[in-house]
């Protein structure tokens, strides 16, 4: 067994739970249970298979997750917005909304022209958000956004951007932008293309400032900006 893996794992496992049902879990289990040397090296983890297990398990969950949804692209073709709606699909899985926002439709707002409508139109077909119908709405740029919950600006709109951040400060609405210089001008997490991949900018300030959580995971998946 790796032992860098084992470390790491057992340096976290304080804050993972075991899931029974959980078939990758229970594999990982199997596998250290069967590891007859595991426990005699790392007494101290005596009892507390299932949490090193579940770490496992949600560490290479992660992988499969984000590995795979934010592939190469060449910045030189049209960006690939199926990929956009996967990722931004999945921040609703990463951030925590106010308790009065977890009611109702769940709003994600589109401002500009973008491709982006289609694909997340098509994507989040039957999917819901804790058991909530997704609501996916164009906007122009001068809209009332109050009840967004995620507001994307595309390219063709990032002046507005200083605005929107303004016209929503204070109101729990993640701003997703793809500029070069979004979160500094508000946008909570930006997508730029570096050495032809995707990747996420994410301001943790902007975030909490709009009374919003996010996931540790999330933010070891992005650069954060400050």
């Amino acid at each position: 067994m790796n032992n860098f893996i084992v470390q790491h794992a057992a340096n976290s496992i304080k804050t993972v739970g075991y899931t029974p049902t959980c078939g990758i879990c229970n594999a990982v289990k199997k596998i250290f249970v069967a590891e007859n040397n595991f426990l005699i090296f790392h007494p101290g983890l005596k009892g507390q298979v299932n949490k090193l297990a579940a770490c496992l398990c949600k560490a290479l969950a992660g992988i499969l997750i984000w590995g795979m949804m934010i592939p190469c692209v060449n910045a030189q073709q049209d960006l690939n917005y199926a990929v956009h709606a996967n990722i931004i699909y999945r921040f609703t899985k990463y951030i925590d909304w106010p308790a009065d926002y977890n009611s109702g439709d769940f709003v994600i707002g589109i401002v500009g022209d973008t491709p982006l409508y289609e694909e997340l139109d098509r994507f989040i077909a039957n999917k819901t958000v804790a058991n909530r119908k997704i609501v996916i709405r164009k906007m122009s740029s001068g809209a009332d956004f109050y009840n967004c919950h995620i507001l994307f600006i595309c390219e063709d709109k990032s002046k507005s951007l200083l605005r929107i951040a303004a016209a929503t400060k204070g109101r729990p609405t993640l701003i997703v932008s793809e500029n070069s210089s979004g979160t500094s001008r508000g946008s909570c997490i930006n997508f730029v293309i570096v050495n032809d991949h995707l990747k996420l900018e994410i301001n943790k300030a902007n975030i909490e400032d709009r009374n919003l959580n996010i996931a540790s995971e999330l933010l070891r998946l992005g650069t954060i900006i400050k």
